[in-house]
């Protein structure tokens, strides 16, 4: 038993070490392309953004919901993108509770940008890899992230 304990131990810090220089390197590359500190943002201010861009144009509820997170939380990210520019809100003229959201020409290229750079540390990262390493690894993950879904859905934490 001790022996895979071991193993165990040696496997999560394997993981924890790519984590950590995946991380490392996406920021190096995010560093050499968006000089503009107002442009720094967090995880949930970035996932907004690709809601917004992958649908066009949404609801504020839609955006809450689709990201687990509070309407306060919600406003307070979309109110700092606003400020930078990057999204607008829109209010429906026939329901004026109802506020639309959408990018910004300087949020659309943005995101581009951000996607462009996140396509490249891809094809970087996994350019080692033969086409069926590559089909494997990307088989890996999605049953690894079908598995940790299941656990959250079933709260089995």
């Amino acid at each position: 038993m001790r022996d895979g304990k071991k193993d165990m131990t040696a496997q999560i810090e394997a993981m924890d070490h790519f984590n950590e220089t995946f991380l490392r390197y996406k920021m190096k590359l995010l560093d050499a392309h968006h000089k503009d500190p107002q442009l720094r943002m967090n995880g949930t201010k970035y996932h907004i953004l690709i809601t917004i861009y992958q649908r066009q144009s949404c609801m504020v509820t839609d955006i809450s919901r689709h990201l687990h997170l509070s309407s306060g939380a919600t406003t307070i990210s979309l109110n700092q993108l606003e400020k930078d520019n990057l999204i607008e809100r829109l209010r429906s003229n026939e329901d004026r509770r109802t506020v639309m959201v959408t990018l910004t020409p300087n949020g659309k290229r943005f995101i581009e940008t951000v996607l462009d750079v996140r396509n490249r540390l891809l094809a970087e990262m996994i350019e080692p890899l033969s086409s069926e390493e590559q089909d494997q690894l990307f088989h890996i993950i999605a049953k690894i992230s079908r598995q940790l879904a299941k656990k959250i859905a079933s709260h089995e934490l």
